[in-house]
């Protein structure tokens, strides 16, 4: 047997090599594009539109801005209410402040009133009434002499006549009687220049006795004495001091 030929390369184009593959199995096909869904398919976008975004816009910053004016609102009511409420605070510490300076001044009141009572001095006791003074009388004498001396009703005289005790005489008519009438036994007597005496008793006697009637007093002759006529009648007052 012949010898195999030896197996040689072929030179043949690429292109040709393909159509030959592709007519081996009698077959043809056409590789076909993948088909899409048409879910798939997107429209395109719309247009914007200015006059709604405007709009839009606009919208958003009124809300803006009646959120702010409200939150402004909030905040101012919120302060009100801070103020009110430290107003009342403050009012009513005062008030309390208040009483406890009252409570604290009664408490000293009370506390220092009953010194002040025993601290007080007592009530002076008002003083015994002075015993009643005997009523007095002041005799003036304008002179000394007799008869003359009376008659001339200028005031009481010292008698001259009388020589036992001193007598210090003056008419009825001249204003001894009213002088001399009323003072009584006890009745302090102050003749001007002899001194002050104490009337010791009452004697009448007739006009023109003698001056030892004098002796009938009780005590005897006293050393001054007063007189003068009883008016209407014939009798004299004598009235003794001592």
């Amino acid at each position: 047997m012949a010898p195999l030929p030896a197996f040689k390369s072929s030179r043949v184009a690429p292109s040709a090599v393909v159509i030959c593959l592709l007519g081996i199995g009698g077959l043809s096909a056409v590789v076909a594009a993948p088909s899409v869904p048409a879910s798939v398919v997107r429209e395109a976008a719309p247009a914007p539109d200015p006059a709604a975004e405007q709009h839009t816009l606009a919208q958003l910053a009124h809300e803006a801005a009646d959120q702010r004016v409200a939150q402004i609102v909030e905040s101012a009511r919120a302060e009100e209410s801070r103020q009110r409420a430290a107003q009342e605070a403050a009012a009513q510490q005062a008030a309390a402040q208040q009483a406890q300076r009252q409570a604290a001044a009664q408490a000293q009141a009370a506390h220092t009133q009953p010194a002040q009572v025993a601290a007080a001095p007592p009530a002076a006791v008002p003083p015994a009434p002075a015993p009643a003074q005997p009523p007095s009388a002041f005799i003036p004498v304008v002179g000394a002499g007799g008869q003359a001396s009376v008659d001339a009703c200028q005031g009481p005289v010292r008698f001259t006549p009388v020589t036992v005790s001193i007598s210090i005489a003056e008419h009825d008519l001249c204003g001894g009687w009213n002088r001399m009438s009323w003072i009584q036994p006890g009745t302090k007597v102050t003749v001007q220049g002899y001194g002050t005496f104490t009337a010791s008793a009452r004697m009448v006697v007739p006009k023109g006795a003698g001056e030892g009637v004098l002796g009938g007093f009780a005590g005897g002759y006293p050393p001054i004495f007063l007189q003068t006529c009883i008016p209407g009648t014939s009798q004299m007052l004598l009235i003794a001091l001592r």
